[in-house]
């Protein structure tokens, strides 16, 4: 059973607020990769930026949940999501 694409999009969230380079790698990994992949692929990409601990685990899930969103609700839904990421992104 699918979970509700609202609550996929609040747990993929947290991506709007790390950098735009990791963020962009995720979103990359997510597009391509199984939603396990994903997460396994995150934590790698996070390492790569100094990000470790738990903050690189919430990063890995974000990543993960992106991908279900494409996996269980399409290609369509994925890019609106990943709009509202980088449009939910902070300016400095």
């Amino acid at each position: 059973m699918n979970r509700p694409l609202e609550e996929i999009r609040m747990r993929a969230g947290r991506l709007s607020v790390v950098n735009d380079e990791l963020r962009e790698e995720c979103v990359a990994i997510a597009r391509e990769s199984s939603a396990q992949r994903s997460f396994k692929d995150a934590i790698v990409a996070c390492r790569k930026y100094g990000i470790g601990g738990m903050e690189a685990i919430g990063v890995a899930k974000a990543t993960r949940w992106l991908a279900v969103i494409r996996r269980d609700y399409g290609d369509e839904k994925f890019n609106q999501a990943v709009r509202t990421l980088a449009a939910a992104t902070p300016t400095s």
